[in-house]
């Protein structure tokens, strides 16, 4: 309350919309006291919140609307990760066809009637949306094909617009990322300005590309050099205003949001940052990347009280740095790290249930059952039981009210 800035950030990982409430009530009551708060949500994932603005069900309800005409098609994801095994086990049993476009060999492809090669972040374009709306574009590193050519690895989007292609007989609907953007912006009108938040692939800067790589970028044949002590011609790039070499512009010029590094001749990487602002520390030269999809609206009332809560423990995922995260958990080094399954009670709540540190307990909620032991967490709140989420062969962690706790030894 005294300070002239306050930030307020809400966590988004327990579903809740009182919580989000909750929050939007405190910055509305800030701002009658004349101060200027800002509200930021902790977000569980990249682009939940550019999913989140393409609205839909949960995934739930996609899975039981499943039935034996369906042709399932996941782009990306591990329904194991998102849904009992139970409930996806029964839907991918009952489609007529299962479809996975993935980067990753998870549960879910090992499933699949067909499977394709997606292209990782790494590998691909694309756009985003962080957690403060802000619609951000993100280019392909390198083209996998370069390295291997026969490679079979495509963008998702490609994928899905050859099978659009084949299945209508027609030519496909998008060639290049300009014009997936765009059909994008204009089915989606909370996504309208996402074609601003970069330049499209005709941009030039003096008449040239932007480089990817640094002047002093040397080696490129030997990249190859297993395959062919010939260089064949650099990738070509119809998605991005960027060339896939050091040959091209490189300097304080590149709009802000195709800058793929920071050099300039004397500085070393960041002071070179200092070439590229309008001052130390400030906005970019030439412009700010990505570009704000929602902005902040103090106009509107209180929200109401939320309702009270249901009878029964309420389950909290708690997230780790090693192991919440999927890709981090698939490497061996990190792998090292992930913590063992357990859960975590408050040491008041779990001295009323008479529960000792490390005993076993077992936690049921909504036909999903946990049994681990028991670790004390003195900054859980009263009530709530918390469970790691994501670890690997651990399933989903639904967040919920209304969870029974007993011991694990209990029949």
């Amino acid at each position: 309350a005294g300070a002239a800035r306050p930030l307020i950030v809400c966590g988004t990982g327990m579903r809740s919309a009182a919580l989000l409430d909750a929050c939007a009530n405190i910055a509305r009551a800030l701002t009658v006291r004349g101060t200027q708060p800002a509200l930021t949500l902790a977000l569980p994932e990249a682009n939940s919140l550019g999913v989140a603005l393409l609205g839909g069900s949960d995934v739930g309800h996609a899975l039981d609307a499943v039935d034996s005409d369906t042709v399932l098609l996941v782009v990306e994801n591990d329904l194991y990760r998102r849904a009992p095994a139970a409930q996806v086990d029964a839907a991918l049993a009952r489609a007529r066809c299962v479809v996975v476009i993935d980067h990753q060999l998870t549960p879910t492809a090992e499933r699949a009637h067909l499977l394709l090669p997606a292209a990782s972040f790494a590998e691909g374009d694309g756009t985003l949306v962080n957690n403060e709306g802000r619609a951000q574009r993100f280019f392909q590193v390198y083209d996998p094909a370069y390295y291997n050519l026969a490679t079979r690895i495509r963008e998702s989007w490609r994928w899905l617009a050859e099978l659009f292609a084949t299945g209508s007989h027609e030519a496909a609907a998008w060639r290049t990322l300009d014009e997936i953007t765009a059909a994008c912006a204009s089915a989606h009108p909370e996504l309208a300005a996402i074609v601003a938040a970069a330049p499209d692939a005709v941009t030039r800067v003096h008449g040239r590309r932007v480089a990817r790589q640094p002047p002093r970028y040397s080696g490129r044949t030997a990249m190859r050099a297993d395959v062919s002590v010939h260089e064949p011609r650099a990738p070509q790039d119809p998605d991005s205003a960027l060339a896939f070499s050091m040959e091209g512009y490189a300097g304080p010029d590149e709009p802000g949001p195709l800058i793929p590094f920071a050099w300039s001749p004397g500085w070393n990487s960041p002071q070179s940052w200092n070439k590229f602002q309008d001052e130390v520390g400030g906005h970019l030269r030439a412009g700010d990347p990505g570009v704000r999809l929602l902005e902040s609206d103090a106009s509107g009332g209180y929200a109401g009280a939320p309702a009270a809560p249901a009878q029964g423990w309420q389950v909290a995922p708690l997230h780790h740095l090693f192991g919440s995260e999927e890709l981090s958990a698939r490497a061996e080094v990190v792998r090292t790290l992930v913590p063992a399954p357990y859960v975590a009670l408050h040491p008041d709540d779990a001295a009323r249930e008479g529960f000792a540190a490390g005993s076993t307990v077992r936690v049921e909620l909504d036909g999903q059952v946990w049994t681990a032991p028991l670790v004390l967490r003195p900054t859980l709140a009263a009530g709530v039981v918390g469970i790691p989420a994501g670890l690997p062969g651990t399933g989903p962690v639904l967040a919920g009210t209304g969870a029974r706790l007993q011991s694990g030894d209990t029949p």
